[in-house]
């Protein structure tokens, strides 16, 4: 019964297709009369508004419909940190728009159940060339969207690069210490010391920390202690390859005791804050922005999303990026994973699954094309509007690009190199240079001199760097038991670092294989080999 209701299924969307294909004179011609979309999508703690918008009332909401001819509304639009339990509660009702934001585990759950619209030929046959050259360029993510050779999605593709981990160290601590810059992990605990029993704020107070650190500090995030972490060599909830060719889970490997250790040692001489352990990453840039910390593992956009306040209450701090450190003589390696997090699926119940490639098109024309629209991209004021786009991605390698070029625009004088958007970073950039702008400095220290991209750059470069070998669709195994290993390798790391005896990761790791890590170490080798 199952096999024939695919196979009608199936049927059902080639007849859909067929008829699509029939109706469609120009993939780019507005609707007429408008059509009306659903759709469900989060919002990001960075989006702004201004003059009255919202995300529901903007300028794209209007240019949909007066271009396109589609009325988008939302059924719902919830922060970021409430966007899983909201779409699993959807999802589990039944309750799904014509445009669904996804993540994978979920976009492979509805294609596999036939609640998505298959995509394929819809794309292969509409999508303009200006679409089909960014999404392809790395093809290894935009396969991410494909099931068993079908295209269920669009993937939010971007640039595997950002997520490279990068230090950054208050420079005007270092400065009034007479403390010089660390080329290894060693030379940072010394610089770590000095910020903790050095009064570098000069408050007379015995009030400031080494290192910032959050709970979830294994993670790839801002105050994240990844970066320790890669100076042993070690790549925590990560699948790397190890020595005898196979792939294993970078938390359960041997590397991540030192490193565990380590940060243990710090914990106990109070160079940690004592209440990391219920501090996400909000509550850590509080401690961050008051002044109180010198060191933090981040990535390249911790100067916009984690250090900037800090700037704001004390002119006088500044930050510089650095590359990880390593414990000994190897070089500390980041890792980059798997850039795509969501998706743009379309419910197999909508009557003109169509327009998600009109909107593609449109936006792609809009942002890469011969007439770029650069009211769609940065408002006057420096908001950045196109994030207000219900359906986005990026060229894989953007915004190494825009450093690269607004470097040259800075030595040559001549910024007119640079597109729009990246021309924005540029003005905001001066503002700092030239009058002290906060907003400008974050900017720089994204983009300029002393900037996590000059750092990602010498990565790249160098080469200095390992993939997450793994980034397929969760396995069925994931499925079943990676939330309960994850929760409990949360709980023993925090736990070892707050005191408990090392012993505890052995423990972990022998529970970890009994309790469903040895099925899923052997389903993502099965997968690396069919891929290889």
């Amino acid at each position: 019964m199952k096999k024939l209701l695919t196979l009608l299924l199936a049927l059902a969307m080639l007849l859909s297709v067929a008829a699509i294909a029939e109706s469609i004179d120009d993939i780019d011609a507005p609707y007429d009369p408008p059509i009306n979309i659903t759709a469900w999508r989060f919002l990001s703690s960075a989006i702004q508004f201004e003059n009255g918008d919202t995300i529901e009332k903007n300028i794209y909401i209007d240019r949909y419909l007066s271009d396109l001819g589609i009325n988008l509304t939302y059924d719902w639009v919830v922060a970021e940190e409430q966007f899983d339990q909201k779409m699993s509660v959807s999802i589990a009702s039944g309750d799904l728009p014509d445009l669904m934001w996804l993540k994978s585990q979920q976009l492979k759950e509805l294609a596999q159940e036939g609640k998505l619209y298959d995509l394929t030929e819809l794309f292969d046959t509409y999508a303009n060339q200006y679409a089909k050259d960014t999404l392809c360029a790395d093809m290894l993510q935009f396969a991410t969207a494909m099931i068993d050779g079908k295209l269920y999605a669009i993937p939010h593709t971007a640039s595997s690069f950002d997520s490279l981990g990068v230090l950054f160290i208050r420079t005007d601590w270092l400065e009034k210490l007479g403390l010089e810059e660390p080329t290894n992990l060693d030379e940072l605990e010394a610089i770590i010391e000095a910020f903790v029993t050095q009064d570098p704020d000069g408050n007379g107070e015995d009030d400031t920390f080494g290192m910032s650190m959050q709970k979830d500090f294994w993670k790839h995030a801002h105050s994240t202690a990844a970066g320790l972490f890669y100076g042993y060599h070690a790549y925590p909830m990560a699948w790397i390859e190890l020595e005898d060719g196979t792939i294993g889970y970078g938390s359960v490997q041997p590397e991540m005791k030192d490193a565990l250790l380590k940060l243990q040692e710090w914990y106990a001489k109070g160079w940690i804050d004592p209440e990391f352990n219920v501090k996400d990453k909000a509550k850590a840039k509080e401690i961050v922005s008051s002044g109180k910390v010198g060191v933090v593992f981040g990535t390249m956009s911790s100067a916009g999303a984690h250090l900037d306040a800090s700037v704001v209450n004390d002119p006088n701090a500044d930050w510089k990026a650095y590359p990880v450190l390593s414990a000994d003589d190897k070089p500390a390696k980041p890792i980059t994973k798997m850039p795509v997090t969501r998706y743009y699926a379309v419910s197999a119940k909508c009557e003109h699954p169509e327009f998600i490639i009109k909107l593609l098109n449109w936006s792609h024309q809009s942002a890469y094309g011969e007439q770029t629209d650069n009211s769609l991209s940065i408002s006057e004021s420096g908001i950045a509007i196109w994030q207000y786009n219900v359906i986005g991605d990026e060229n894989p390698g953007k915004n190494l690009n825009a450093f690269k070029k607004i470097r040259t625009a800075f030595e040559t004088g001549d910024p007119s190199i640079l597109n729009t958007e990246e021309r924005g970073y540029y003005d905001r950039i001066l503002t700092w240079r030239n009058d002290k702008n906060p907003d400008g400095w974050t900017q720089d220290r994204i983009f300029g001199e002393n900037s996590s991209f000059a750092v990602i750059e010498k990565y790249v470069d160098d080469g200095n760097y390992i993939v997450n070998e793994f980034y397929g669709t969760p396995t069925d195994s994931m499925s079943k038991y990676m939330a309960t290993l994850e929760a409990m390798e949360a709980e023993v790391f925090t736990s070892i670092v707050m005191g408990e005896d090392i012993s505890a990761f052995d423990k972990y790791v022998e529970d970890f294989y009994a309790l469903g890590g040895t099925q899923i170490t052997e389903e993502v080798n099965a997968w690396y080999n069919s891929v290889h």
